[in-house]
């Protein structure tokens, strides 16, 4: 298996499971793969053997499909605040190991349909807008203090009061699961 270069220059145990779980055999198919999965090149190209890209998500269960969504989804909403990042993508581990012991194909289905429905909100409606900050920072510099306060606080308060609403569409969406197996009711 080829060495990844992080960004750190260290290899983790959970790319090497991403892609010894692969079927790799083109160069070129492995690198549009690391460029998608955050940056992360291949030392040796070489050496690897990767399929076209297209065909590794072809070749994706729906489960591993639904997680890649709604990592790059989370991505775009958070890429900012990394505090952020970090935690929204623990709770969708967390959530994807609760129903992980799930056998049942119709919940299955039902799960991954739930999964790609909150991916779609989210890149929709949390997606981060730099153009919007930028119009933001310029009105604040061209408004006298006193207002540009007020603006700045009704801003954040808008923010605010849009990021709960995101998060209760969401909850409303994830009631729609069915219980989790044993462990986790």
């Amino acid at each position: 298996m080829p060495a990844l270069l992080l960004p750190r220059g260290m290899v983790t145990s959970s790319h090497r499971l991403i892609f010894s779980s692969m079927c790799l055999s083109s160069p070129k198919g492995l690198q549009d793969l690391f460029n998608d999965v955050g940056g992360m090149c291949c030392k040796s190209l070489s050496a690897a053997r990767a399929v076209d890209s297209n065909s590794i998500l072809l070749s994706w269960t729906p489960q591993q499909q639904c997680y890649r969504q709604l990592m790059k989804s989370l991505r775009s909403a958070y890429f900012h605040d990394r505090s952020k990042l970090f935690w929204a993508r623990h709770r969708v581990l967390v959530e994807f190991y609760k129903y992980s012991e799930e056998t049942n194909v119709e919940s299955v289905k039902q799960l991954v349909a739930i999964g790609l429905e909150v991916a779609a909100f989210i890149d929709h409606h949390m997606r981060m807008d730099v153009e919007r900050v930028v119009k933001h920072n310029e009105t604040m510099m061209a408004l006298p203090v006193e207002k540009a306060k007020k603006f700045r606080s009704e801003y954040l308060l808008a923010e605010k009061q849009h990021d709960s609403w995101c998060k209760q569409k969401i909850r409303s969406m994830m009631k729609r699961r069915p219980p989790p197996p044993y462990p986790f009711f």
